[in-house]
């Protein structure tokens, strides 16, 4: 059997120094690139966390946005209903004062007929006052019209 010399059971001390030395460096070359690994994770999940901390933000801002114009908008038909009811009583109104006076005019017109009948001197009065009452009568049935052709207009806005 061959047994080996006694230099080669023994490796070479230099050679184990060289082995050693670039083992070390290696180490350290791994050790500092964990360092730079660790410290570019740490900075990308404190980004993301921003990031994060960004949207949940944005989407609560965008939230509250939208419930602002929701409620404006509610208010907003509120004002336009009260507006709407409020014409149609002014409306209701003028038409129940506007049957008055014409209740009134037809009233005092069948008095100027009898007057005619039995009192011609006094007519010129009576016409005067029946002209004048129906001159208001025109104004008024004017400005219901104005109020219906303004009440539907509202309602659009």
């Amino acid at each position: 059997m061959n047994t080996p010399s006694p230099s080669e059971s023994t490796p070479n001390p230099q050679h184990q120094d060289d082995v050693l030395a670039m083992l070390q460096e290696q180490q350290q070359a791994l050790k500092s690139n964990l360092e730079e690994l660790q410290g570019r994770t740490n900075r990308l999940r404190g980004l993301v966390q921003t990031l994060v901390s960004g949207l949940v933000i944005a989407v609560l801002l965008a939230i509250g946005i939208s419930g602002w114009f929701a409620y404006r908008l509610l208010v907003q038909e509120q004002i336009v209903q009260r507006e709407t009811e409020q014409a149609a009583e002014a409306n209701a109104a003028m038409l129940e004062q506007l049957e008055t006076m014409e209740t009134e005019l037809q009233r005092q017109q069948e008095q100027l007929q009898t007057l005619r009948e039995d009192v011609p001197e006094e007519l010129t009065s009576l016409t005067d006052t029946v002209q004048s009452n129906q001159r208001r009568l025109e104004l008024l049935q004017d400005q219901i019209q104005q109020l219906e052709t303004a009440t539907p207009a509202e309602g659009d806005n």
